[in-house]
């Protein structure tokens, strides 16, 4: 029994210090995808909904959705849109600054329109992809606002195509007192 409540005990004060179990961030990013023989940087804004599972590990939900598309010749892309579900394993922090690396799976949509060309007509291609999530990044935990942290990562989705994302991302996250 003594056990029991060492082990409750200690779980409960890692979660004080993580500042909370639940944590949402919003992010914005710009993403580079190469198609054939042609390259695409579209922007895109993302929203993480998490809850630490244990210490510096959780469990989050996310979606992505396009802000902007790219221009490459008389082709333009965008991603569309992206959800998915992922791990996160974060380090314990040092003077306000954590490093961490998210791994999951994802399902992301592309659309990519043709200009018309002479007598052929604007075509569009809209086709999901599904495959894994992988991150890494850091962040640093805001000084007059406690339970806010910035955090900046790159960002790579793979479906096992020739076809694959990078992106940089820049976030504000917010934790739960």
């Amino acid at each position: 029994m003594r056990w029991l409540i060492a082990c409750v005990l200690a779980v409960s004060s890692s979660f004080a210090n993580a500042s909370g179990p639940v944590y949402a961030e919003l992010q914005l990013g710009a993403g580079g995808l190469d198609n054939s023989d042609l390259s695409f940087y579209p922007t895109f804004g993302s929203v993480n909904v998490g809850l630490f599972v244990l210490p510096n590990i959780g469990i989050e939900l996310f979606a992505d959705t396009g802000l902007s598309t790219d221009r490459s010749g008389d082709f333009e892309l965008e991603v569309e849109q992206a959800y998915g579900i992922a791990a996160r394993f974060q380090s314990p922090p040092v003077r306000g600054t954590q490093g961490y690396i998210v791994l999951g799976a994802v399902n992301y949509t592309l659309e990519q329109t043709a200009a018309a060309a002479g007598a052929l007509p604007a075509s569009s291609i809209n086709e999901d992809f599904t495959g894994a999530r992988v991150s890494i990044g850091i962040m640093q935990r805001l000084q007059r606002a406690r339970n806010m942290l910035v955090s900046f990562e790159y960002r790579h989705y793979n479906a096992g195509e020739p076809l694959r994302l990078d992106a940089l991302v820049l976030g504000l996250r917010f934790n739960t007192p």
